[in-house]
């Protein structure tokens, strides 16, 4: 049901560093927001842009709409894209009990602000990281709804087991909870002097990012988002996204799937995408050259291309004309598409 007391400002969807020194032309697709009470009561953030059929976006890890901001501007020009906020993250509501901070969960979430929106027929369902394992899940839940998946930089199972190919981080992760169950108020001050740090900028560009191809200000914007987060809410959706093994059903998933990967992914090496093209029939893996975990950022146009090709080849929706912009990317073998096949 829809929820409409008074609601804190709404913290709209950035449009990135790219789009605001870009010129504005022509008129903005219509925009739509929304919040609606999930299943136990926690108020969730949604956002509509553009017409036509839709697209649903997933983002990741206590991540943002930031993360598909690039694609959205894109595809709302002749779709009708939605995106919406994690319980606990950005504009949605932290839920009273924190231990409802599951995947399985924000796939619920996820069917109920379909139900809102009053859309029964399947759609595309694009993800990227955790957001991957949010629409799997969701897949497994309600199949029938899922038209499409857009699989960008995930993993099938246990996260932290590859992270940056060492599982040293399991160690890091328990030495976290740890410390905020013995000192919340530490953590969470040390937690939010990572605000305009840049050291803390730094790493996370070399992490998580192309320093070379993605703008700063976008790296800078992000790592200010996850500081004005709660560290608690990392910690609980870690513990179960960590316990997340879906390799033992991925065969049956019956709908075509585009896999997406960062060459230079350090965050999910591109080993498990590799694994998802291997259990997931009907699939496609597209490898970005030169791109990082976040290849949508780095590469924005060429990735749109891709995902452009890719619902070229299901026939779904109006697929809009390449613009010179686009066109003008540089060309490989790996732009043809296949289902089925690796480029």
């Amino acid at each position: 049901m829809k929820f409409s007391p008074k609601l804190p400002p709404i913290n709209p969807r950035p449009s990135g560093a790219r789009k605001k020194s870009a010129p504005q032309t022509g008129e903005r697709p219509p925009t739509t927001h929304g919040y609606v009470k999930s299943f136990d009561g926690t108020r969730l953030f949604y956002s509509i842009e553009g017409s036509g059929k839709p697209l649903v976006f997933c983002y990741g890890l206590v991540c943002s709409s930031l993360h598909w901001t690039y694609q959205i501007d894109h595809f709302r020009k002749n779709y009708q894209t939605i995106w919406f906020d994690y319980r606990g993250h950005s504009n949605s509501e932290t839920p009273k009990d924190l231990r409802s901070l599951t995947v399985e969960n924000l796939a619920r979430d996820l069917g109920i602000i379909l139900d809102e929106l009053g859309i029964k027929e399947p759609v595309p369902m694009l993800g990227h990281s955790m957001g991957v394992n949010t629409i799997l899940e969701f897949y497994r839940q309600q199949p029938h709804r899922v038209h499409s998946m857009v699989l960008a930089n995930g993993t099938p199972r246990r996260p932290l087991e590859t992270l940056f190919r060492n599982n040293i981080l399991q160690t890091g992760f328990r030495l976290l909870k740890k410390a905020y169950q013995r000192s919340p108020e530490l953590v969470v001050a040390a937690w939010k002097l990572q605000k305009g740090n840049p050291l803390a900028r730094t790493l996370m560009t070399m992490g998580g990012f192309n320093p070379h191809l993605t703008p700063a200000d976008d790296v800078a914007l992000y790592v200010d988002q996850v500081a004005d987060m709660d560290p608690n809410i990392l910690i609980h959706l870690i513990e179960n996204y960590d316990t997340l093994d879906m390799t033992s059903w991925l065969h049956d998933i019956k709908v075509p799937t585009l896999i997406i990967a960062g060459e230079n992914d350090k965050v999910t090496p591109i080993e498990n995408q590799e694994l998802m093209r291997q259990l997931i029939p009907n699939s496609q893996l597209e490898i970005i050259k030169h791109g990082s975990h976040c290849p949508q950022m780095d590469l924005p146009d060429l990735v749109n291309l891709k995902i452009e090709k890719f619902l070229t080849a299901i026939s779904y929706g109006l697929v809009p004309t390449l613009t010179t912009e686009t066109a003008s990317q540089p060309t490989d073998p790996s732009l043809s598409l296949e289902l089925g096949g690796v480029s």
